[in-house]
C-alpha cells in the first residue's frame, strides 16, 4: 500500500510539472518551409476516434465501432451480434440464451487472454477467482455509444492484454439547453418464445447536466430443455459538465439474470420430454457448466446472478495533454442450482464477488516535438466481502507515440506490475483436510511484480495500406 500511494503521489506531480513545460500543439507543427507540417496522433487509442458518420473505422491499431449507425443483416440485439461483423473477431452463436460460457475469440485467444472494459475499467477480472467471463448476451445496447476492438497485446493503455481488449464506450448524456430530451423504444419477438422489451433516453440540462438512462427485459424458453432464461437491466449515467472544459460522470450498471441449464433429454430414460430436442448422456461436449458437468431433469437446475457496478469518471483537458481518473467499484451474487444422474441435489448459493479499483491517466502530452507521451496507473483489490483485498494490484505505464517520418510511427513503452495475493506455503495439505492450525502455519502474503516492454513499428504504404513489426512482453492475471 505504502508503494501504491508513492507511485500516485509521484504521478500526480509529473502532472503538474508537465502542465508548466512550453509545448507545441498536439497535432500541427511548423514544416522547413515555413508551411504546416502534419503527423499522426492517431495510434493513442480510445478518445476522440474519427468515426463522424461513419458506422465502422478500421485501422492498423484499433476498430471503432458506432452502435447507433451499426446495421446488419438480421436482428442486432447484442454486442455480440455487433462483434460478429468485426475483423479478427470470432464469434460463436450456440443460442440467444446467456451463458457464462466462451462466445468471443480474438484471433483465437479466448477471454483469458484478452480483456474486457467499459469506460476503460475491467470487466472480466472479479472476484476472488480472478478469472470472470463476461456474460455478453446480458449486455444491452441502449446505453452503448461505440465499441473499441484493439488487435494484439501492443497497447500500453489496457493492462494484461495479451491477445487484445475490447473497450465499451457508454452514453454520457448531451450538452444541450434543450429541455426535450430523446427517448427510443424498442420490442422484439422470436422462435422459442424469446422477446424482449427495451427503453432508453437520453439528453442534457441548461448546458450543465447530462444524463442516460436505459431499461430492458428478455426472457425465452430456450432451444434445448430447461434452458430458459429471464434478465432485467438498468443502465445510468450522470455527466456534469465542468467550467474547465472536462466532464465528471457518475455511473450506475445493474443486472439481474436467471438461466436454466440445458439438461439431458435421454428417449432411455422415463423422464424423457419429446417437445424438446434429444440431449444424450454421451453426448458431454454439447453442453458443459463447468463444476456442474452434466445436469439432468427432476428439479432446480439453473444459475442466477445479480451485478451492480458503480463508477465516477473524470475527463479533463489539461495543459499539453488529457487528464482521465476513475474510481469504480463491482459488486455480484450468484446462485447455481444442479440435479446429477443419480438425482442427487447440488447447491452453490451465495457466491459473491467484490472488486475496487481506481485508475489515472495524463495522456496525449508532448513535450518533445513529433513524440506524444502518456503515462498512468492502476490500482485494485479483488476478492468477497469477508476478503476484499484476496488480490491487490498495482500497475503503472509509459508510453510514446513517435511520428518519425510522415509514413512511419514508432510506439513503444513499458508497463510495470506488482501482485499481492493471500497464498499458502508449500506442504500445505489442502482446503478439504487442512486444520485452523494447517492455515494458519502455511497462510502468508504472496508478492509479485514483472516489466512488460512493449514496442510497434508502423509504416504507412498509402492510405490503404500500412506495414508494420511488434514485439511485446504481457502478463496473465490469474
Amino acid at each position: 500500500m505504502k508503494m501504491t500511494k508513492i507511485f500516485f503521489v509521484m504521478m500526480i506531480s509529473f502532472v503538474f510539472i508537465f502542465c508548466a513545460v512550453e509545448y507545441c500543439p498536439a497535432q500541427v507543427d511548423k514544416g522547413k518551409d515555413g508551411g504546416d507540417q502534419v503527423y499522426r496522433l492517431d495510434k493513442v487509442i480510445v478518445r476522440d476516434h474519427p468515426l463522424k458518420d461513419e458506422s465502422m473505422v478500421v485501422t492498423p491499431d484499433v476498430t471503432v465501432i458506432n452502435v447507433e449507425k451499426f446495421q446488419k443483416a438480421g436482428s442486432v440485439q447484442n454486442i455480440r451480434d455487433i462483434l460478429s461483423e468485426a475483423l479478427g473477431i470470432n464469434v460463436l452463436r450456440s443460442s440467444v440464451t446467456p451463458s457464462p460460457t466462451e462466445s468471443i475469440y480474438i484471433r483465437g485467444f479466448d477471454q483469458s487472454r484478452f480483456q474486457v472494459f467499459m469506460d476503460g475499467r475491467s470487466m472480466r477480472l472479479m472476484g476472488r477467482s480472478g478469472y470472470i467471463k463476461a456474460d455478453w448476451t446480458t449486455m444491452p445496447l441502449d446505453n452503448i455509444e461505440t465499441i473499441e476492438i484493439i488487435r494484439g497485446s501492443h497497447s500500453l493503455l489496457y493492462p494484461f492484454s495479451m491477445g487484445g481488449a475490447i473497450n465499451i464506450i457508454t452514453k454520457k448524456g448531451s450538452k444541450t439547453d434543450e429541455i426535450k430530451p430523446r427517448g427510443t423504444a424498442t420490442t422484439e419477438f422470436g422462435s422459442y418464445g424469446s422477446q424482449s422489451y427495451s427503453a432508453s433516453i437520453e439528453g442534457g440540462l441548461l448546458n450543465l447536466i447530462g444524463y442516460s438512462f436505459a431499461g430492458a427485459h428478455r426472457e425465452g424458453d430456450g432451444y434445448l430443455r430447461n434452458n430458459d432464461y429471464n434478465t432485467d437491466s438498468f443502465n445510468a449515467r450522470m455527466t456534469l459538465f465542468l467550467p474547465t472544459g472536462g466532464t465528471l460522470t457518475g455511473g450506475w450498471d445493474h443486472v439481474d439474470n436467471k438461466t436454466g441449464y440445458p439438461v439431458i433429454n435421454d428417449p432411455s430414460r422415463a423422464d424423457y420430454d419429446s417437445s424438446y430436442p434429444d440431449v444424450l448422456e454421451h453426448d458431454v461436449d454439447n453442453f458443459v457448466h463447468g463444476p456442474e458437468g452434466l445436469v439432468y431433469p427432476g428439479g432446480d437446475s439453473y444459475w442466477q446472478k445479480r451485478t451492480n457496478e458503480y463508477s465516477i469518471l473524470l475527463d479533463q483537458p489539461l495543459g499539453p495533454g488529457e487528464l482521465r481518473a476513475q474510481v469504480y467499484q463491482h459488486e455480484s451474487n450468484r446462485d447455481r442450482y444442479w440435479l446429477t444422474s443419480s438425482g442427487t441435489k447440488k447447491t452453490n448459493l451465495d457466491i459473491e464477488e467484490k472488486n475496487r479499483g481506481v485508475f489515472l491517466d495524463y495522456l496525449d502530452f508532448e513535450l518533445i516535438k513529433s513524440h506524444a507521451f502518456s503515462i498512468g496507473g492502476e490500482y485494485r483489490t479483488q476478492g468477497i466481502p469477508e476478503n476484499k483485498d484476496y488480490y491487490e494490484i498495482m500497475s503503472g505505464y509509459f508510453q510514446d507515440v513517435w511520428s518519425v517520418t510522415s509514413p512511419l510511427t514508432l510506439i513503444w513503452g513499458v508497463r510495470y506490475y506488482e501482485f499481492h495475493s493471500d497464498a499458502y506455503k508449500a506442504g500445505f495439505p489442502g482446503m478439504k483436510t487442512a486444520t485452523e492450525a494447517d492455515k494458519k502455519a502455511h497462510e502468508y502474503r504472496r508478492k509479485e511484480n514483472e516489466w512488460c516492454p512493449k514496442a510497434r513499428l508502423d509504416y504507412e504504404v498509402d492510405p490503404d495500406l500500412t506495414l508494420y513489426a511488434a514485439v511485446s512482453r504481457e502478463m496473465r492475471m490469474p
